[in-house]
């Protein structure tokens, strides 16, 4: 009985120990098939793309592809990694698949990317050998509506730094397929990147040659990924962007023998088709020959890209201060350049990470690729716009939103003005920020955004440039003159605006940034002016008062009184509260995302007491800005040297938005006792000043 049991026993111990082997060499065997990591370690330069391989992929699994640093090295969710800008960064890549019905993800390991300076790029390709069928190509660019940049040097000195022209939004590309044409098993397939990040339509034109004796059908297609978004009311829902891809081809029939061109045109590519590729195949994977090739991309239908961006410069201005910037940047010095406006300055509408495709820093990072010195990190940049930013209010935050954030000299460059669109009556502010930039050694240009209801100042702006002989920028009078009927408005307006309400999204922003170029690179090729405002204080104003609000300086809750000479005493009374109401920046300032318009406000809050703000101040002009928050909010008042001057209302539909009242206007600084209380009936109601400018 125990022999049997012991021998049952032994059996079973054997057929367990074998059945376990079995497991385990299954086990041993899958583990030896699982996905894995191959490409550890990737070298690109700026510009170049390579591409990440995994081994043992699993067709029923998913993989992502994440990049740590997306400004040194961005990837596609196809695993192509492309070198933005010099620098390291880890592009994580995992696995997605289920396991018994739930979710899981494995981590195949870290690619450690690389990313070099890159030298003169050689615009024509190397010719890859007849039988590739994967062609990177390089585009050779036709002459463009932005004309090259080349840095000039001294006779008999050999040129210095010489960079090639940031390539405009939409342009002719011509590709080099060799003196002979290169041959294709097939397919022939070409990766545009970027070409059409900003939509629209797409026009390869290309030239095959096929010998099977027989004709046979050609299909050329594109396939991209791009970003979607919902359009909700007046702005972009960030939360909704999801990445989709894209695809569309046409056929053709070419004979045996001789070179047959045809045109394909793709209409309506997505926005933010950040990886875009055409693809030309022959049928039954027959060889041909591509003799020619060329992409013509252009917004819409209407729209003539070239010459809207041609005729976007609205004057020609003095060049001496801009050309000095100019060279300052190429010879390695620290150039500032800023940008003072609105919610189109600001990038209301703009972007999809981060404000990154607003016009002013669109038009920034191609100032610094063409003319800075090396990477362009001696090129900085300082975005001052603000929805709902008249010239009252832009004045008021001149020192604080340009000034202040200069960090290499004391004042900017260039100062690109835009308050054209916001403005009601103004104009002695908006020429008050001209003179004080042009008083302090600033090159100033006129940015007359682009909106689609209109830039309501632009002529009677333009007319106050002309006095100071300023640069003037108009993407809308580029616009104006290549679109002259209504179906060219509404084509172009589809990518211009796509529901926000007049402010122009992505593909807008670029237009403007390339106008701005536009403007820069006529100026490199011109001889240098002499600087024909030695005084601005000598050139007479469009209006009598605007010298009465120059070189205004911003008053808040957090200044110390004790290092302002202006102001003696100060006492914010009930109005010492905060307001958490207020609208934010769409940028990062100060390394704060989504910072409050006004941090360091004075609110009056419905538990604040009666007690009056109260000032003393020595001052000519004083203006404050306050909230427009409509109902709830209530009126208050404002006494100078005891007397009523002026009563802070409210008005229907206001939207947290800064209203100004000039209190003060006076060229001749004298003391005055400033009291703000809330007026009768309103005690309990809320009110925020925002911020006080003063002129001493």
């Amino acid at each position: 009985m125990y022999l049997k049991n012991a021998k049952r026993v032994l059996c079973f111990l054997l057929a367990a120990a074998l059945t376990a082997g079995t497991v385990c060499n299954g086990d041993m065997a899958a583990a030896a098939k699982k996905a894995s990591l191959k490409t550890k370690n990737i070298n690109v330069k700026v510009g170049e793309s390579k591409k990440i391989t995994i081994k043992n992929k699993n067709s029923k699994r998913t993989y992502t592809f994440t990049s740590s640093k997306k400004k040194v090295a961005k990837v596609t969710k196809k695993g192509k990694v492309t070198g933005v800008k010099p620098g390291k960064a880890n592009i994580t890549v995992k696995e997605t698949y289920k396991k018994k019905g739930k979710k899981s993800t494995r981590k195949l390991g870290v690619c450690k990317v690389v990313v070099k300076k890159n030298s003169v790029p050689n615009l024509v390709p190397p010719t890859p050998a007849p039988t590739q069928n994967h062609v990177t190509a390089t585009p050779v660019p036709t002459p463009t509506p932005v004309p090259p940049v080349v840095t000039q040097a001294p006779t008999d000195t050999p040129p210095v730094n010489v960079k090639p022209t940031v390539i405009p939004a939409y342009e002719k590309k011509v590709y080099d397929m060799g003196q002979s044409g290169k041959e294709y098993n097939g397919e022939a397939y070409f990766e545009l990147g970027d070409a059409m990040l900003y939509g629209g339509i797409c026009e390869v034109t290309v030239k095959v040659k096929q010998n099977s004796g027989s004709d046979k059908k050609f299909t050329v297609g594109y396939e991209g990924e791009y970003l979607y978004f919902e359009v909700n009311g007046a702005y972009i829902n960030q939360g909704s962007k999801r990445q989709e891809t894209c695809s569309a081809s046409e056929e053709f029939t070419a004979g045996s023998g001789a070179a047959t061109e045809q045109t394909i045109k793709f209409s309506a590519v997505p926005k933010y088709s950040n990886d875009f590729n055409i693809r030309i195949t022959c049928e039954g994977n027959s060889p041909f020959v591509i003799e020619s090739m060329t992409v013509n991309t252009n917004p819409c239908e209407s729209a003539a890209y070239s010459d809207m961006v041609d005729n976007s410069l609205l004057a020609n201005g003095n060049n001496a201060r801009i050309k000095k910037a100019i060279e300052k940047a190429r010879a390695g010095e620290d150039v500032t350049i800023a940008y003072l406006g609105g919610s189109i300055t600001e990038g209301f509408a703009a972007s999809e990470t981060k404000n990154s495709d607003c016009y002013a820093e669109t038009s920034y990072n191609q100032f610094k690729k063409v003319f800075g010195k090396g990477d362009g990190e001696n090129v900085h940049f300082i975005n001052a716009g603000m929805s709902g930013t008249s010239s009252a209010l832009g004045i008021i935050r001149y020192q604080r939103d340009v000034l202040d954030h200069v960090e290499y000299g004391e004042v900017p460059d260039i100062l690109f003005i835009d308050f054209a669109v916001n403005d009601g009556n103004d104009a002695e502010t908006y020429e008050a920020i001209i003179r004080t930039a042009l008083s302090q050694g600033t090159a100033v240009v006129l940015m007359f955004v682009l909106y689609t209801g209109g830039c309501a100042h632009e002529n009677d702006y333009s007319k106050i440039g002309e006095i100071y002989d300023l640069y003037m920028v108009s993407p809308g009078q580029g616009q104006r003159k290549a679109c002259t009927d209504k179906k060219a408005f509404d084509d172009w307006f589809y990518w211009l605006e796509n529901g926000s309400y007049g402010h122009p999204d992505v593909g807008g922003h670029r237009y403007m940034a390339d106008c701005i170029m536009n403007m820069f690179n006529i100026i490199d090729k011109e001889g240098v002016e002499t600087d024909n405002i030695d005084d601005v204080m000598g050139v007479t104003p469009s209006n009598g008062r605007s010298d009465y609000f120059m070189g205004m300086k911003t008053l808040e809750s957090n200044t110390d009184i004790l290092k302002t000479d202006a102001v003696s005493e100060l006492n914010p009374g009930g109005f010492g509260g905060k307001d958490k109401g207020q609208p934010t920046l769409q940028y990062i300032k100060d390394g704060v995302e989504k910072m409050v318009w006004f941090p360091n406000e004075w609110a009056h809050t419905s538990s604040s007491g009666n007690d009056s703000f109260t000032m003393k101040i020595n001052c000519g002009s004083l203006l404050i800005a306050y909230k427009q928050a409509g109902s709830g909010f209530g009126k208050a008042e404002v006494y100078v040297d005891g007397k009523l001057s002026k009563t802070l209302s409210q008005v229907s539909g206001g939207w947290n938005n800064a209203v100004i009242e000039k209190v003060l206007v006076s060229g001749s600084a004298s003391e005055h006792d400033i009291e703000i209380k809330m007026a009768p009936g309103d005690e309990s109601k809320p009110f925020t000043i925002y911020a006080i400018g003063y002129t001493k």
